[in-house]
């Protein structure tokens, strides 16, 4: 999956029901996408989020957008951050720990919000970056995805349920490769709910298609 920022609570349940988990970083940044945008809840309503880069396009892979850490707009995303999480702790440590961090790309930040996350929900997951695979990149989609697999020494691959409008399981099973999709839980951000719900529980609430 490519990364995003703090994602919604499926994609951690597809982080815990695999045994490796790839963040996808070497393929194209989607401008407007949700790699650096989600909400934040701001006087009981959900605000959308952006946060600043340096002359994103989709003509770069998303590890070579870097994070405008020095404009004023970050600035103000870090202090609405801390006004509006600072009664929900678990939150706010891993926010402080990606201020203090500072990832210099927006990759290495959206993947430090996940691993962060996940740490403190107990998923022992093993990650992996694409980038820093062995693999033969194509333009066909399929084919990087089955050859990510081979690579790694696995016949099951997991993707989430809206992989549905881009793969079939056909596609994967021609090249021995087992495709399954998670139907997990919709939500806001898991900034947005890590301290108000049993998370460890609702991980649990997902279906295999």
């Amino acid at each position: 999956m490519q990364p995003y920022f703090a994602p919604y609570l499926g994609y951690f349940q597809l982080i815990k029901e695999v045994d490796l988990f790839i963040f996808y970083d070497d393929v194209n940044f989607i401008t407007r996408g949700w790699i650096n945008r989600n909400y934040i809840t701001i006087n009981n309503d959900l605000k959308k989020f952006t946060i600043p880069l340096k002359k994103p396009s989709q003509n770069k892979l998303i590890n070579e957008i870097e994070v405008n850490w020095d404009c004023k707009e970050m600035k103000k995303l870090i202090k609405t951050f801390e006004y509006n999480l600072k009664n929900k702790p678990k939150a706010n440590y891993i926010i402080s720990k990606l201020i203090e961090s500072k990832p210099t790309t927006i990759s290495d930040m959206a993947i430090l919000s996940i691993t962060l996350i996940c740490k403190e929900l107990g998923i022992k997951t093993k990650f992996e970056k694409s980038s820093n695979l062995n693999y033969t990149k194509t333009k066909d989609k399929v084919l990087n995805l089955v050859e990510i697999c081979k690579e790694n020494g696995f016949s099951n691959y997991v993707n989430a349920e809206g992989g549905q409008k881009i793969y079939t399981k056909k596609e994967f099973s021609d090249h021995g490769i087992n495709l399954q999709f998670l139907k997990g839980t919709s939500t806001p951000s898991l900034l947005e709910i890590m301290d108000k719900i049993d998370i460890k529980d609702e991980l649990k609430k997902y279906e295999l298609l």
